[in-house]
C-alpha cells in the first residue's frame, strides 16, 4: 500500500499537524504544499509586479510578499476573501493554488451556506452553545452563524477546521475566483 504524497495530503497533514501542536518546533517541521511558487508562477505569467498585485488584492507589499516566500501563509494568514480576489486577479482558481493540478478537477459544491448550516445544525445535536462548539473547533464561529458570507474572512485553516467538525469537504468549500459562495 503506498502513501498518498499528493498536494491534498500535504496539506491537511500540515493543517493537522498545526491543529495537534504543542510547540514552535513542530510547526516549523511541518511540509506545506507548494503553494507559494504558484502564486509566483500566476503573477510572473499574468505580467505583474509583487507590488500591483499586493495593491490590487488589498494586501500590504510585505504580507503579499510572504505568500510567494512561505508555502504555509496562504493557509494560515490571509482571507478567503482575499485568496478569491488573487485567484481572480491572476485569473487562477484558488484550488488550483493551493492543490496544483489536484485542484483543477475539484468544484465548489459546498457553499458559504452550507458550512453555516451544519455548524448550526450540529449545535442543535450536540446541544451545544455557538461558543461551545467555537471551543471544539478552535475558532469563534458566532459571525458566521449570523452571516454565511463571513467565512470570507476567515483563512484557510479555519475553513478547514469547521469542515472537518461538521465532515464537509474543506477543498470544495474553498470559494470560486469568480467570488461565487
Amino acid at each position: 500500500m503506498s502513501v498518498s504524497t499528493g498536494e491534498r495530503h500535504l496539506a491537511e497533514l500540515a493543517l493537522e499537524g498545526r491543529r495537534s501542536a504543542e510547540n514552535l518546533g513542530v510547526l516549523e517541521g511541518l511540509v506545506w504544499p507548494s503553494v507559494a511558487d504558484r502564486i509566483r508562477q500566476a503573477r510572473l505569467q499574468a505580467g505583474l509586479s509583487d507590488t500591483e498585485v499586493a495593491r490590487r488584492v488589498g494586501l500590504t507589499v510585505h504580507t503579499y510578499c510572504d505568500l510567494e516566500l512561505t508555502n504555509d501563509e496562504a493557509f494560515t494568514v490571509v482571507s478567503l476573501r482575499h485568496l478569491v480576489e488573487l485567484g481572480r486577479i491572476l485569473g487562477t482558481n484558488p484550488r488550483v493554488l493551493f492543490l496544483g493540478c489536484e485542484g483543477e478537477g475539484v468544484k465548489q459544491t459546498v457553499a458559504l451556506d452550507d458550512v453555516s448550516a451544519r455548524l448550526a445544525k450540529k449545535m442543535l445535536q450536540d446541544g451545544l452553545t455557538a461558543e461551545q462548539l467555537g471551543d471544539l473547533i478552535g475558532w469563534d464561529i458566532t459571525s458566521l452563524l449570523r452571516d454565511p458570507k463571513s467565512l470570507l474572512e476567515f483563512n484557510v485553516e479555519a475553513l478547514y477546521a469547521m469542515c472537518k467538525a461538521v465532515d464537509l469537504d474543506w477543498v470544495a468549500a474553498l470559494p470560486d475566483a469568480k467570488g461565487s459562495c
